[in-house]
Protein backbone atom coordinates (compact mmCIF):
# COMPACT_ATOMS: atom_id res chain seq x y z
CA UNK A 1 0.00 0.00 0.00
CA UNK A 2 1.43 3.33 -1.07
CA UNK A 3 2.16 5.73 1.74
CA UNK A 4 1.59 3.19 4.53
CA UNK A 5 3.86 3.68 7.54
CA UNK A 6 4.52 1.06 10.22
CA UNK A 7 4.23 2.66 13.64
CA UNK A 8 4.79 1.41 17.18
CA UNK A 9 1.86 1.72 19.57
CA UNK A 10 3.48 4.41 21.73
CA UNK A 11 3.72 6.78 18.75
CA UNK A 12 0.06 6.65 17.72
CA UNK A 13 -1.81 9.91 17.81
CA UNK A 14 -5.28 11.01 16.70
CA UNK A 15 -5.52 11.88 12.98
CA UNK A 16 -2.58 9.62 12.03
CA UNK A 17 -3.35 8.30 8.54
CA UNK A 18 -2.38 5.15 6.60
CA UNK A 19 -1.10 3.45 9.75
CA UNK A 20 0.25 -0.13 9.97
CA UNK A 21 0.53 -1.62 13.48
CA UNK A 22 2.11 -4.99 14.27
CA UNK A 23 1.70 -6.69 17.61
CA UNK A 24 0.85 -9.75 19.70
CA UNK A 25 -2.70 -10.51 20.84
CA UNK A 26 -2.58 -10.89 24.63
CA UNK A 27 -6.28 -10.80 25.48
CA UNK A 28 -9.47 -11.53 23.57
CA UNK A 29 -13.16 -10.99 24.36
CA UNK A 30 -15.95 -13.01 22.79
CA UNK A 31 -17.18 -11.79 19.43
CA UNK A 32 -20.70 -10.36 19.65
CA UNK A 33 -23.44 -10.02 17.04
CA UNK A 34 -26.30 -7.56 16.94
CA UNK A 35 -29.15 -6.59 14.66
CA UNK A 36 -28.58 -3.41 12.67
CA UNK A 37 -31.64 -1.62 11.32
CA UNK A 38 -31.26 -0.24 7.79
CA UNK A 39 -33.63 1.68 5.53
CA UNK A 40 -34.31 -1.50 3.56
CA UNK A 41 -34.54 -3.88 6.53
CA UNK A 42 -32.25 -5.40 9.13
CA UNK A 43 -28.79 -6.99 8.96
CA UNK A 44 -26.70 -8.95 11.45
CA UNK A 45 -23.52 -7.11 12.34
CA UNK A 46 -20.58 -8.17 14.51
CA UNK A 47 -17.97 -6.66 16.80
CA UNK A 48 -14.86 -8.15 18.42
CA UNK A 49 -12.43 -6.48 20.83
CA UNK A 50 -8.93 -7.67 21.72
CA UNK A 51 -5.72 -6.25 23.20
CA UNK A 52 -2.54 -5.86 21.16
CA UNK A 53 1.00 -5.57 22.58
CA UNK A 54 4.17 -4.57 20.70
CA UNK A 55 6.67 -4.00 23.53
CA UNK A 56 7.13 -4.80 27.21
CA UNK A 57 5.24 -1.63 28.15
CA UNK A 58 2.82 -0.71 25.34
CA UNK A 59 -0.64 -2.10 24.56
CA UNK A 60 -3.74 -0.90 22.74
CA UNK A 61 -7.30 -2.18 22.44
CA UNK A 62 -8.48 -3.05 18.94
CA UNK A 63 -12.11 -3.31 17.82
CA UNK A 64 -13.13 -5.14 14.64
CA UNK A 65 -16.41 -4.04 13.01
CA UNK A 66 -18.21 -5.68 10.10
CA UNK A 67 -20.85 -8.18 9.09
CA UNK A 68 -21.48 -11.01 11.54
CA UNK A 69 -19.88 -13.52 9.14
CA UNK A 70 -16.78 -11.36 8.66
CA UNK A 71 -16.24 -10.75 12.38
CA UNK A 72 -16.81 -14.40 13.34
CA UNK A 73 -14.35 -15.51 10.64
CA UNK A 74 -11.67 -13.12 11.95
CA UNK A 75 -12.41 -14.17 15.56
CA UNK A 76 -11.93 -17.87 14.69
CA UNK A 77 -8.65 -17.15 12.88
CA UNK A 78 -6.77 -14.99 15.42
CA UNK A 79 -6.07 -16.18 18.96
CA UNK A 80 -4.17 -15.13 22.06
CA UNK A 81 -0.53 -15.51 21.06
CA UNK A 82 -1.15 -14.66 17.38
CA UNK A 83 1.15 -12.04 15.86
CA UNK A 84 -0.95 -9.86 13.57
CA UNK A 85 -0.66 -6.70 11.57
CA UNK A 86 -3.43 -4.27 10.80
CA UNK A 87 -3.79 -1.37 8.46
CA UNK A 88 -6.17 1.46 9.26
CA UNK A 89 -6.67 4.59 7.14
CA UNK A 90 -6.86 6.83 10.21
CA UNK A 91 -6.40 6.78 13.98
CA UNK A 92 -9.14 8.41 16.03
CA UNK A 93 -7.84 7.67 19.54
CA UNK A 94 -4.60 6.93 21.37
CA UNK A 95 -6.48 4.29 23.37
CA UNK A 96 -8.29 2.36 20.64
CA UNK A 97 -7.78 1.16 17.06
CA UNK A 98 -10.87 0.55 14.94
CA UNK A 99 -10.68 -1.91 12.05
CA UNK A 100 -13.73 -1.53 9.83
CA UNK A 101 -14.55 -4.10 7.18
CA UNK A 102 -13.93 -2.65 3.73
CA UNK A 103 -11.63 0.19 4.79
CA UNK A 104 -9.11 -1.48 7.11
CA UNK A 105 -7.29 -4.83 7.03
CA UNK A 106 -6.12 -7.36 9.64
CA UNK A 107 -3.83 -10.23 8.69
CA UNK A 108 -1.18 -12.57 10.09
CA UNK A 109 2.32 -11.14 10.45
CA UNK A 110 5.11 -13.45 9.32
CA UNK A 111 8.10 -11.09 9.22
CA UNK A 112 11.60 -11.79 10.58
CA UNK A 113 10.66 -10.06 13.87
CA UNK A 114 7.80 -12.47 14.61
CA UNK A 115 9.79 -14.28 17.32
CA UNK A 116 10.34 -10.97 19.11
CA UNK A 117 6.61 -10.33 19.31
CA UNK A 118 5.84 -13.88 20.43
CA UNK A 119 8.31 -13.55 23.32
CA UNK A 120 6.19 -10.73 24.75
CA UNK A 121 3.38 -13.10 25.76
CA UNK A 122 5.03 -14.16 29.02
CA UNK A 123 6.38 -10.78 30.04
CA UNK A 124 3.98 -9.11 32.51
CA UNK A 125 3.05 -5.46 32.08
CA UNK A 126 3.36 -5.03 35.84
CA UNK A 127 5.88 -6.18 38.42
CA UNK A 128 4.81 -9.37 40.19
CA UNK A 129 5.93 -7.77 43.45
CA UNK A 130 2.65 -5.84 43.45
CA UNK A 131 0.67 -9.09 43.76
CA UNK A 132 -1.32 -9.67 46.95
CA UNK A 133 -1.11 -12.99 48.76
CA UNK A 134 -4.27 -15.07 48.88
CA UNK A 135 -3.96 -15.14 52.65
CA UNK A 136 -4.12 -11.34 52.90
CA UNK A 137 -7.06 -11.17 50.50
CA UNK A 138 -9.09 -13.81 52.33
CA UNK A 139 -8.28 -12.32 55.73
CA UNK A 140 -9.31 -8.82 54.65
CA UNK A 141 -12.04 -9.70 52.20
CA UNK A 142 -14.26 -6.75 53.17
CA UNK A 143 -11.39 -4.30 52.69
CA UNK A 144 -10.83 -5.53 49.12
CA UNK A 145 -14.51 -5.57 48.15
CA UNK A 146 -15.09 -3.95 44.71
CA UNK A 147 -11.34 -3.52 44.17
CA UNK A 148 -9.02 -4.98 41.56
CA UNK A 149 -6.08 -6.97 42.92
CA UNK A 150 -3.21 -8.84 41.27
CA UNK A 151 -2.32 -12.37 42.37
CA UNK A 152 0.61 -14.65 41.58
CA UNK A 153 -0.47 -18.28 41.85
CA UNK A 154 -0.06 -21.91 40.82
CA UNK A 155 -2.96 -23.69 39.13
CA UNK A 156 -4.22 -26.61 41.23
CA UNK A 157 -7.29 -27.69 39.26
CA UNK A 158 -8.60 -27.31 35.70
CA UNK A 159 -12.06 -28.59 34.83
CA UNK A 160 -13.42 -29.98 31.61
CA UNK A 161 -15.24 -27.33 29.63
CA UNK A 162 -18.98 -27.08 30.12
CA UNK A 163 -21.55 -26.48 27.40
CA UNK A 164 -24.43 -24.36 28.63
CA UNK A 165 -27.71 -23.31 27.05
CA UNK A 166 -28.86 -19.92 28.36
CA UNK A 167 -32.47 -19.00 29.12
CA UNK A 168 -32.72 -17.25 25.76
CA UNK A 169 -31.42 -20.33 23.92
CA UNK A 170 -27.79 -19.26 23.30
CA UNK A 171 -25.04 -21.89 23.53
CA UNK A 172 -22.06 -20.92 25.72
CA UNK A 173 -18.96 -22.66 27.04
CA UNK A 174 -17.10 -22.10 30.29
CA UNK A 175 -14.35 -23.68 32.35
CA UNK A 176 -13.51 -23.64 36.07
CA UNK A 177 -10.02 -23.46 37.47
CA UNK A 178 -8.56 -23.09 40.96
CA UNK A 179 -5.24 -21.82 42.26
CA UNK A 180 -3.01 -21.45 45.32
CA UNK A 181 0.08 -19.46 46.27
CA UNK A 182 1.37 -21.20 49.41
CA UNK A 183 0.25 -18.46 51.82
CA UNK A 184 -2.88 -20.47 52.69
CA UNK A 185 -4.27 -23.94 52.01
CA UNK A 186 -7.56 -22.42 50.87
CA UNK A 187 -7.76 -22.49 47.08
CA UNK A 188 -9.37 -19.71 45.08
CA UNK A 189 -11.80 -20.62 42.31
CA UNK A 190 -12.47 -18.85 39.00
CA UNK A 191 -14.87 -19.37 36.10
CA UNK A 192 -13.81 -18.50 32.55
CA UNK A 193 -16.43 -17.39 30.02
CA UNK A 194 -14.39 -15.89 27.18
CA UNK A 195 -13.91 -18.56 24.47
CA UNK A 196 -10.22 -17.75 23.99
CA UNK A 197 -9.42 -18.21 27.68
CA UNK A 198 -11.57 -21.35 27.85
CA UNK A 199 -9.53 -22.75 24.94
CA UNK A 200 -6.18 -21.63 26.30
CA UNK A 201 -6.82 -22.86 29.84
CA UNK A 202 -7.16 -26.36 28.42
CA UNK A 203 -3.35 -26.34 28.17
CA UNK A 204 -2.80 -25.48 31.85
CA UNK A 205 -1.33 -28.23 34.05
CA UNK A 206 -2.21 -28.57 37.75
CA UNK A 207 0.74 -27.89 40.09
CA UNK A 208 2.88 -26.77 37.13
CA UNK A 209 1.27 -23.78 35.41
CA UNK A 210 1.95 -20.43 37.12
CA UNK A 211 -0.35 -17.45 36.51
CA UNK A 212 0.12 -13.77 37.21
CA UNK A 213 -3.58 -12.93 37.13
CA UNK A 214 -3.41 -9.43 35.79
CA UNK A 215 -1.65 -9.68 32.48
CA UNK A 216 0.32 -12.79 31.58
CA UNK A 217 0.29 -16.57 31.53
CA UNK A 218 3.28 -18.44 32.97
CA UNK A 219 5.18 -15.17 33.41
CA UNK A 220 8.87 -15.33 32.57
CA UNK A 221 10.07 -14.00 35.93
CA UNK A 222 12.39 -15.56 38.57
CA UNK A 223 9.58 -15.70 41.16
CA UNK A 224 7.82 -18.42 39.16
CA UNK A 225 10.01 -21.17 40.66
CA UNK A 226 9.47 -19.79 44.18
CA UNK A 227 5.69 -19.89 44.04
CA UNK A 228 5.77 -23.45 42.65
CA UNK A 229 7.89 -24.55 45.63
CA UNK A 230 5.46 -22.88 48.04
CA UNK A 231 2.60 -25.31 47.33
CA UNK A 232 2.34 -29.02 48.13
CA UNK A 233 3.02 -30.83 44.87
CA UNK A 234 2.04 -34.23 46.32
CA UNK A 235 -1.26 -32.98 47.76
CA UNK A 236 -4.61 -34.04 46.27
CA UNK A 237 -6.43 -30.83 45.40
CA UNK A 238 -10.18 -31.42 45.18
CA UNK A 239 -12.29 -28.78 43.37
CA UNK A 240 -14.43 -26.43 45.43
CA UNK A 241 -17.37 -26.97 43.08
CA UNK A 242 -18.62 -30.59 43.39
CA UNK A 243 -19.97 -30.39 39.84
CA UNK A 244 -16.64 -29.33 38.32
CA UNK A 245 -14.86 -32.30 36.75
CA UNK A 246 -11.11 -32.28 36.03
CA UNK A 247 -9.67 -32.68 32.57
CA UNK A 248 -9.34 -36.41 31.94
CA UNK A 249 -5.62 -36.25 31.17
CA UNK A 250 -4.93 -34.46 34.48
CA UNK A 251 -6.15 -37.42 36.55
CA UNK A 252 -2.97 -39.23 37.58
CA UNK A 253 -3.77 -40.96 40.89
CA UNK A 254 -3.69 -44.75 40.29
CA UNK A 255 -5.61 -46.88 42.79
CA UNK A 256 -6.70 -50.49 43.10
CA UNK A 257 -10.34 -51.22 43.89
CA UNK A 258 -9.32 -52.36 47.37
CA UNK A 259 -7.72 -48.95 47.98
CA UNK A 260 -10.92 -47.17 46.93
CA UNK A 261 -13.08 -49.26 49.24
CA UNK A 262 -10.69 -48.80 52.16
CA UNK A 263 -10.68 -45.04 51.72
CA UNK A 264 -14.48 -44.91 51.63
CA UNK A 265 -14.77 -47.12 54.72
CA UNK A 266 -12.33 -44.97 56.70
CA UNK A 267 -14.20 -41.73 56.03
CA UNK A 268 -17.01 -40.82 58.40
CA UNK A 269 -20.34 -40.18 56.73
CA UNK A 270 -20.87 -36.38 56.81
CA UNK A 271 -23.91 -35.17 58.70
CA UNK A 272 -24.38 -31.94 56.77
CA UNK A 273 -21.07 -31.15 55.11
CA UNK A 274 -19.53 -32.09 51.77
CA UNK A 275 -19.40 -35.77 50.84
CA UNK A 276 -15.98 -37.28 50.22
CA UNK A 277 -14.95 -36.85 46.58
CA UNK A 278 -11.84 -37.94 44.71
CA UNK A 279 -10.70 -38.82 41.19
CA UNK A 280 -8.63 -41.85 40.28
CA UNK A 281 -7.42 -44.23 37.58
CA UNK A 282 -8.36 -47.91 37.89
CA UNK A 283 -7.10 -50.69 35.63
CA UNK A 284 -9.96 -53.16 35.72
CA UNK A 285 -12.07 -55.58 33.70
CA UNK A 286 -15.55 -54.48 32.62
CA UNK A 287 -18.30 -56.95 33.56
CA UNK A 288 -22.10 -57.06 33.48
CA UNK A 289 -22.76 -54.15 31.13
CA UNK A 290 -26.44 -54.08 30.08
CA UNK A 291 -27.09 -52.78 26.56
CA UNK A 292 -30.65 -54.04 26.18
CA UNK A 293 -32.58 -52.55 29.09
CA UNK A 294 -34.76 -49.70 27.81
CA UNK A 295 -36.52 -48.67 31.02
CA UNK A 296 -36.36 -45.16 32.41
CA UNK A 297 -33.30 -46.14 34.45
CA UNK A 298 -30.97 -47.24 31.71
CA UNK A 299 -29.48 -47.25 28.22
CA UNK A 300 -31.32 -44.27 26.67
CA UNK A 301 -32.55 -41.37 28.76
CA UNK A 302 -33.84 -37.91 27.94
CA UNK A 303 -32.46 -34.81 29.66
CA UNK A 304 -33.38 -31.14 29.54
CA UNK A 305 -30.83 -29.30 27.39
CA UNK A 306 -30.99 -26.26 29.67
CA UNK A 307 -30.86 -27.59 33.26
CA UNK A 308 -29.66 -31.17 32.47
CA UNK A 309 -32.39 -32.68 34.68
CA UNK A 310 -33.96 -36.02 33.75
CA UNK A 311 -37.12 -35.88 31.62
CA UNK A 312 -39.44 -38.76 32.52
CA UNK A 313 -41.00 -40.74 29.64
CA UNK A 314 -44.49 -39.50 30.45
CA UNK A 315 -43.42 -35.82 30.39
CA UNK A 316 -42.29 -33.53 27.58
CA UNK A 317 -40.02 -31.40 29.82
CA UNK A 318 -38.04 -31.55 33.06
CA UNK A 319 -41.05 -29.98 34.91
CA UNK A 320 -38.68 -27.90 37.06
CA UNK A 321 -40.13 -24.55 38.07
CA UNK A 322 -36.59 -23.11 38.07
CA UNK A 323 -36.01 -23.97 34.39
CA UNK A 324 -37.55 -21.98 31.49
CA UNK A 325 -38.20 -25.24 29.62
CA UNK A 326 -39.78 -26.84 32.67
CA UNK A 327 -42.00 -23.99 33.82
CA UNK A 328 -43.47 -23.34 30.40
CA UNK A 329 -41.88 -19.95 29.73
CA UNK A 330 -40.19 -21.37 26.62
CA UNK A 331 -40.47 -24.41 24.39
CA UNK A 332 -38.92 -27.60 25.91
CA UNK A 333 -35.40 -28.37 24.66
CA UNK A 334 -34.46 -31.98 25.32
CA UNK A 335 -31.48 -34.15 24.40
CA UNK A 336 -31.10 -37.92 24.20
CA UNK A 337 -28.28 -39.39 26.30
CA UNK A 338 -26.66 -42.80 26.85
CA UNK A 339 -26.79 -44.22 30.38
CA UNK A 340 -25.23 -47.55 31.29
CA UNK A 341 -24.47 -49.29 34.55
CA UNK A 342 -21.58 -51.73 34.70
CA UNK A 343 -19.32 -53.48 37.18
CA UNK A 344 -15.53 -53.27 37.38
CA UNK A 345 -13.22 -55.96 38.69
CA UNK A 346 -9.51 -56.19 39.40
CA UNK A 347 -7.51 -58.71 41.41
CA UNK A 348 -8.40 -56.91 44.68
CA UNK A 349 -12.19 -56.59 44.42
CA UNK A 350 -15.29 -55.25 42.67
CA UNK A 351 -16.96 -51.89 42.08
CA UNK A 352 -20.68 -52.46 41.54
CA UNK A 353 -23.03 -50.18 39.64
CA UNK A 354 -20.53 -47.79 38.02
CA UNK A 355 -22.26 -45.22 35.81
CA UNK A 356 -21.11 -44.65 32.23
CA UNK A 357 -23.14 -41.79 30.77
CA UNK A 358 -23.23 -38.85 28.36
CA UNK A 359 -20.10 -37.89 26.46
CA UNK A 360 -18.00 -40.51 28.29
CA UNK A 361 -20.31 -43.28 27.06
CA UNK A 362 -20.25 -41.93 23.49
CA UNK A 363 -16.44 -41.86 23.49
CA UNK A 364 -16.16 -45.35 24.98
CA UNK A 365 -18.58 -46.95 22.53
CA UNK A 366 -17.88 -44.78 19.50
CA UNK A 367 -21.52 -44.00 18.77
CA UNK A 368 -24.10 -41.30 19.44
CA UNK A 369 -27.41 -41.84 21.30
CA UNK A 370 -29.36 -41.61 18.04
CA UNK A 371 -27.07 -44.15 16.36
CA UNK A 372 -27.48 -46.49 19.35
CA UNK A 373 -31.26 -46.03 19.26
CA UNK A 374 -31.39 -47.29 15.67
CA UNK A 375 -29.31 -50.41 16.39
CA UNK A 376 -30.84 -53.87 16.42
CA UNK A 377 -30.43 -56.07 19.51
CA UNK A 378 -27.79 -58.05 17.63
CA UNK A 379 -25.83 -54.86 16.84
CA UNK A 380 -26.07 -53.73 20.47
CA UNK A 381 -24.80 -57.10 21.65
CA UNK A 382 -21.82 -56.84 19.27
CA UNK A 383 -21.11 -53.34 20.60
CA UNK A 384 -21.24 -54.66 24.15
CA UNK A 385 -18.38 -57.07 23.48
CA UNK A 386 -16.08 -54.19 22.57
CA UNK A 387 -15.84 -53.62 26.33
CA UNK A 388 -17.24 -56.64 28.18
CA UNK A 389 -14.52 -58.75 29.82
CA UNK A 390 -11.89 -56.36 28.48
CA UNK A 391 -9.16 -54.84 30.61
CA UNK A 392 -9.63 -51.05 30.58
CA UNK A 393 -8.11 -47.79 31.72
CA UNK A 394 -10.97 -46.27 33.75
CA UNK A 395 -10.94 -42.66 35.00
CA UNK A 396 -13.38 -42.38 37.90
CA UNK A 397 -15.08 -39.73 40.00
CA UNK A 398 -15.83 -41.35 43.37
CA UNK A 399 -18.44 -39.77 45.64
CA UNK A 400 -18.67 -41.16 49.16
CA UNK A 401 -21.92 -42.00 50.98
CA UNK A 402 -23.99 -39.41 52.84
CA UNK A 403 -26.50 -39.55 55.66
CA UNK A 404 -29.37 -39.69 53.17
CA UNK A 405 -27.60 -41.89 50.60
CA UNK A 406 -25.68 -44.79 52.08
CA UNK A 407 -24.13 -45.92 48.80
CA UNK A 408 -21.05 -44.47 47.12
CA UNK A 409 -21.35 -43.27 43.51
CA UNK A 410 -18.85 -44.24 40.84
CA UNK A 411 -19.06 -41.99 37.78
CA UNK A 412 -16.91 -43.10 34.83
CA UNK A 413 -15.35 -40.06 33.16
CA UNK A 414 -13.35 -42.05 30.62
CA UNK A 415 -13.14 -45.73 29.69
CA UNK A 416 -10.53 -46.96 27.23
CA UNK A 417 -9.81 -50.58 26.28
CA UNK A 418 -6.17 -51.47 26.86
CA UNK A 419 -5.79 -54.55 24.69
CA UNK A 420 -6.84 -55.25 21.12
CA UNK A 421 -7.54 -51.59 20.28
CA UNK A 422 -5.40 -50.38 17.39
CA UNK A 423 -6.38 -46.76 18.02
CA UNK A 424 -5.09 -46.67 21.60
CA UNK A 425 -2.07 -44.41 22.18
CA UNK A 426 1.08 -46.55 22.18
CA UNK A 427 2.75 -44.53 24.93
CA UNK A 428 -0.27 -44.81 27.25
CA UNK A 429 -0.54 -48.51 26.42
CA UNK A 430 3.11 -49.08 27.39
CA UNK A 431 2.68 -47.27 30.71
CA UNK A 432 -0.54 -49.13 31.50
CA UNK A 433 0.88 -52.53 30.49
CA UNK A 434 3.90 -51.99 32.73
CA UNK A 435 1.54 -51.36 35.65
CA UNK A 436 -0.49 -54.45 34.76
CA UNK A 437 2.59 -56.67 34.51
CA UNK A 438 3.70 -55.48 37.96
CA UNK A 439 0.31 -55.80 39.65
CA UNK A 440 -1.72 -58.45 37.86
CA UNK A 441 0.67 -61.38 37.96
Amino acid sequence: MSGVCKQPIFSLEPDTINCLVVGLIINSNNAKTYESRLSYGTRMRGVWTFTLKDSTEDTINVTIWGTADYVNKIFDKFHIGSVSEMYTPNVSSQLMLSVNQGTAVIQEHDGPDKDHYESLLKIPLKSVTCARSLSSILTNIDQFANQYVDIFVVVTFVSELRNIVTKDGRSLVNRDFECLDGSTQTTLGFKLWEKEWVRRSGLWLPRQTVLFISDALDPAVPQTADVKKAIKTDFEYIPLDPYALPKIENIDNIMKIKDINERLNKKKIPVGGERDQFFTIVYATVTDIDMVNSTRNGVLITRCAMCKRLVLPENDSCMSLDCPSGNGSRRPMNILSLFFKLNLKDETGWLIGCRLTGDAAERALGCTPNEFKEMTLEERDKLKWKLALELCDVRLQVLGPTKTSQSALYNILSLTRLRGDDDYDDNDKTISQTYLNDNHT
